[in-house]
């Protein structure tokens, strides 16, 4: 739901990064503060720019900004240049709500220095329509801190993307974000597409060190990234529903999706703070806020397009046997280890689905869906020593082919 998900960090900093330069400067339109406020709060940033003009018709033109942030403990060093950044269209929408129009932004650079770190993104151009952001005060409520801290935009496009690391260059097509909702809820549809994200050969043999994919044919990689979200409000709980797509070009997609009910609107504020700030989520704090969460379903999906019939011949090799011995031993070993969990009927269909995919390899589905709604500390509860019944309470399916 956020205009700039951390699902995409590295390629989207050039363009999120550029808009904290501005925070605190007085000459700025109120909107054009609000925004860069906002994430000043998120970046802990501030900044220098070259000019501020406004040319009488409404347009806002930052010239040559300037990002920078120290190397902080385990925090990289950052800093980025924007050569322009036009604001148009700017309206009052309420009370501390703001509509900006049309945002351009161009000749982005942004470099990420420190342990372990050494990025450079470059980024010639980003639009951004419809963008709705909101100011705060000194202490803002939950619901005004969801709001503020999370953006909201009619589309957003970028691209093309270099990202640099070493001596290794990745190149990124395009990135667009849509989002259509009520931005004075936060409810609200949004998609993200990431379009071929091209890992040239040297990279690849670096990343596969056994030289397993070289050895199936796979060179160089070319991936395609997209995420959904449904977010929606009931008074101070929220419902909120996800699928991830992971697809590697002529190889297979990986699909995870998950969709919760009862959220508290705080717990979720403080997954957002958590992402914003880069820090790693404290689950232990987080739990007791989401004992009444309700669990409506979760799915973890792999679609074949070539890698599958390619690695199982290996495999058998490795495992000093034909394709076919190993395609006839596996599921008796499946429903060997499944007899732990004491539940007939979901011991053969997985089974029948694991064969299914095994001589017809197309897709294959894990499942959660309860039939009955159930919460986290329900879940919590479930008895161990009865699996059984938490298959069944979970509603755990495997399915293939469909």
């Amino acid at each position: 739901m956020r205009l700039f998900p951390k699902l995409f960090a590295i390629a989207c900093m050039a363009s999120a990064a550029v808009l904290p330069g501005l925070a605190h400067a007085a000459d700025a339109p109120a909107a054009i503060q609000a925004v860069l406020a906002n994430l000043e709060r998120q970046t802990a940033a501030k900044p220098s720019y070259e000019a501020l003009t406004e040319d009488g018709n409404g347009q806002v033109i930052i010239t040559n900004l300037t990002l920078s942030k120290p190397e902080q403990g385990e925090d990289p060093a950052l800093t980025l240049k924007v050569g322009q950044a036009a604001f148009s269209g700017i309206s009052e929408e309420g009370p501390a709500h703001f509509l900006i129009g049309k945002t351009v932004f161009t000749n982005s650079s942004i470099s990420i220095k420190g342990t372990g770190a050494d990025l450079t993104v470059t980024m010639p151009a980003m639009d951004v329509e419809d963008w709705h952001v909101r100011a705060t005060g000194p202490t803002p409520t939950t619901e005004e801190e969801l709001l503020a801290s999370t953006t909201y935009a009619k589309q957003m496009t970028a691209g093309p993307f270099t990202v640099t690391s070493g001596s290794h260059a990745v190149s990124i097509d395009s990135l667009q974000t849509n989002w259509a909702g009520d931005p004075d809820t936060g409810s609200g549809t949004y998609t993200m597409k990431v379009n071929n994200i091209a890992l040239p050969e040297a990279l690849v043999s670096q990343l596969d060190q056994g030289g397993m994919l070289k050895q199936l044919g796979y060179t160089k990689l070319n991936l395609d990234l997209t995420t959904e979200g449904d977010l929606t409000r009931n008074g101070d709980k929220l419902g909120y529903a996800f699928n991830l797509g992971l697809t590697g070009r002529n190889i297979a997609t990986l699909r995870l999706g998950a969709a919760l009910d009862d959220v508290p609107l705080a717990a979720y504020v403080d997954v957002l703070q958590a992402q914003t700030e880069g820090k790693e989520l404290n689950l232990d704090a987080l739990m007791p806020q989401l004992q009444n969460a309700v669990l409506k379903g979760a799915n973890l999906r792999f679609e074949d397009a070539s890698i599958f019939k390619k690695v199982l011949p290996l495999i058998a090799a490795m495992q000093g046997m034909d394709e076919q011995t190993l395609i006839a031993s596996i599921p008796p070993t499946v429903q060997l280890q499944l007899i732990q969990f004491q539940n007939e009927a979901f011991t053969k269909q997985a089974v029948d689905a694991i064969t299914a995919f095994l001589n017809d390899p197309k897709s294959i589905t894990f499942a959660l869906k309860p039939p009955a709604p159930l919460t986290f500390a329900a879940i919590t509860m479930l008895d161990p020593a009865k699996p059984g019944d938490a298959v069944t309470k979970l509603g755990l399916s495997i399915t293939s082919n469909d």
